[in-house]
């Protein structure tokens, strides 16, 4: 019956004797660590479980030091390298005569949370941002106008003064990559009013696609696009026109990480979650074979005004926009990244049965 209830438990439990070898793994265990069961009993807890961070919270440390500890955080290496950020509680095991002989740990996954922790954190953000938008759009641009206007009208009255020209078109210019952040600004704590229809994801990419490519040949861009084609019959209900520029967001990002040369390639595809039993989905690649994103940056490109470009182009709030459009569609979007090897970014939305 106990083996019964800790096998059904979606948490793992570890239990190591006195001298801190395994003597129950449960089934949530193996599953979460990758480590197979028989793999586990009757060795030393040490040799199998290697914490990168919080070792010393551990069924192992309290047989050693006879300290119970509730609810601490550590980082577990699991037995496939990936890294795995759990919630700790270990206690003292007893027999009837209160003479301890082991000690217990109850351990589960924090991944979701950590997930909403960052959710939430986004959402706090775009909200002070709101907050801001008003004040920035009337105390900035209404100055950045006048400084404009001023600097136009004085370039009217160095007409053949070549140096002086150059210093005034560097103040033109600097107000109107000012003026283009403040309205990045604006329309990004914007409240979208999405106009949902029917669109299939072919036709959306191939609209996109379109779009792009008149402007990649207009800029003279040595960037090519090539789409693979996924199942034309796939369909989902959005706003074309934002998760167009959604699109035409992570084909600019592709096209700046290459230098402006090279190809991104455009995937889509469909199908349903929890082996075919939940929710249609949809789902879109951009990839791109350029610099990539360095592995201490990646959990910080989806903050608002956050790049990674050196030479400061655009105003660090595209990926952001991203972001926004598709949760705003109850979607999501993750990426996966290495250095010097480029880039892929999948958009997965819910599709239409």
């Amino acid at each position: 019956f106990l083996n019964s209830i800790l096998g059904s438990l979606s948490s793992g439990v570890i239990a190591v004797d006195k001298g801190g070898v395994i003597s129950h793994f449960n089934a949530a265990a193996e599953k979460l660590l990758g480590i197979p069961i028989e793999q586990a009993l009757g060795r030393n807890y040490e040799q199998i479980i290697l914490s990168t961070t919080g070792a010393d919270y551990s069924a192992s440390k309290t047989v050693a030091t006879g300290n119970e500890f509730d609810s601490v955080e550590k980082t577990i290496t699991c037995a496939d390298g990936r890294e795995l950020v759990v919630s700790v509680s270990t206690a003292l095991l007893r027999d009837e005569t209160r003479n301890f002989f082991g000690a217990v740990e109850l351990f589960h996954d924090l991944t979701k949370i950590k997930s909403l922790e960052e959710e939430i954190n986004r959402v706090k953000t775009l909200a002070a941002l709101g907050e801001m938008a008003a004040t920035v759009a009337h105390e900035v641009r209404n100055p950045l106008g006048g400084i404009g206007g001023f600097a136009s009208l004085l370039r009217r009255e160095l007409v053949g003064d070549k140096e002086k020209l150059r210093l005034v078109d560097k103040i033109i210019t600097g107000v109107d990559n000012l003026n283009q952040t403040v309205v990045a600004l604006l329309d990004y704590t914007r409240r979208d009013q999405l106009s949902m229809r029917e669109i299939s994801v072919n036709e959306l990419i191939g609209e996109t696609i379109e779009f792009e490519n008149a402007g990649l040949e207009e800029a003279g861009s040595g960037t090519e696009l090539e789409l693979v084609s996924g199942d034309r019959k796939l369909k989902l209900k959005c706003d074309p026109h934002l998760m167009r520029q959604a699109l035409l967001n992570l084909l600019r990002n592709g096209r700046e990480a290459m230098n402006d040369k090279g190809k991104i390639v455009i995937r889509f595809g469909g199908g349903t979650v929890n082996s075919g039993k939940g929710a249609p989905k949809a789902w879109i690649e951009v990839e791109d074979f350029g610099e990539g994103i360095p592995p201490e940056e990646q959990d910080k490109i989806f903050r608002p005004f956050f790049s990674t470009k050196n030479d400061r182009r655009g105003s660090g709030l595209g990926l952001a926009v991203v972001w926004k459009t598709v949760h705003a569609h109850g979607g999501e979007i993750s990426f996966r990244s290495e250095v010097n090897k480029g880039s892929v970014f999948r958009i997965t939305l819910p599709a239409l049965p």
